[in-house]
């Protein structure tokens, strides 16, 4: 059963969301606050979270950070009105995995979000293989947990998708096209050209600070996580 959390105070638009959803199949469980949307996130995972930009009690924002203060690493779309390139990159350093501006076309939207629930229920890896170990990088691939010097990383279900797609193979190297076609279970038009971004952002967050740099560019060839 696939749940997804409609955390949207206008009435109006969690509704259309939800008919859609419900007629694809999906489970959709409302919240109007920021409050009630934490508190729902406090029960078995979600497979996506919709978050508004604004609640009557708090920001998206905040609710977003308490997410990741408590290491909820459920996918996250945040929808807003405001366009600017700061505030959606604000959303996006501070865990949102997507970001849609209002007005959007409603099959847009559930494109989006079935992206999200595919992107995040790969495999669980299980038995010893459950985890990978470089250097003092720890890729937990049940918990989708990544730390580095003992500390943890803060990667968003996309960054850790690709981390732990690069971490089952240490020392391979990977195209951005090979990166992809693991994200995705079902045919589509390759978003490879995407992959240099978050790979960006990734050795950001796993090298910075660190003298040995683990994540790799290989000249025309791809990535490789490697000590």
């Amino acid at each position: 059963m696939t749940e997804i959390l409609l955390a949207l105070p206008d009435s109006a638009e969690r509704t259309r969301i939800s008919q859609r959803l419900t007629a694809a199949g999906f489970v959709c469980v409302t919240a109007l606050t920021g409050t009630d949307t934490l508190s729902l996130l406090g029960a078995p995972r979600f497979s996506a979270v919709l978050l508004d930009w604004q609640y009557p009690d708090m920001t998206g924002l905040d609710v977003l950070h308490e997410m990741r203060t408590r290491s909820l690493d459920t996918p996250v779309m945040m929808l807003s009105h405001r366009t600017s390139v700061a505030e959606r990159i604000q959303a996006l350093d501070g865990g949102a995995d997507d970001y849609l501006i209002r007005p959007y076309h409603i099959d847009e939207c559930l494109a989006r979000i079935r992206r999200l629930v595919r992107v995040y229920a790969l495999p669980a890896a299980s038995g010893s293989d459950a985890m990978c170990c470089i250097a003092d990088l720890t890729v937990d691939f049940k918990h989708h947990v990544v730390t580095r010097g003992g500390k943890r990383l803060l990667l968003s279900a996309r960054e850790c998708a690709i981390l732990e797609c690069l971490a089952q193979r240490p020392g391979v190297t990977l195209s951005g096209s090979q990166i992809e076609a693991s994200l995705n279970k079902t045919p589509e038009q390759s978003a490879s050209a995407t992959i240099p971004v978050y790979i960006h952002w990734l050795r950001r967050k796993i090298d910075d600070g660190f003298s040995r740099p683990l994540l790799h560019t290989v000249r025309s060839r791809g990535y490789m996580l490697k000590a």
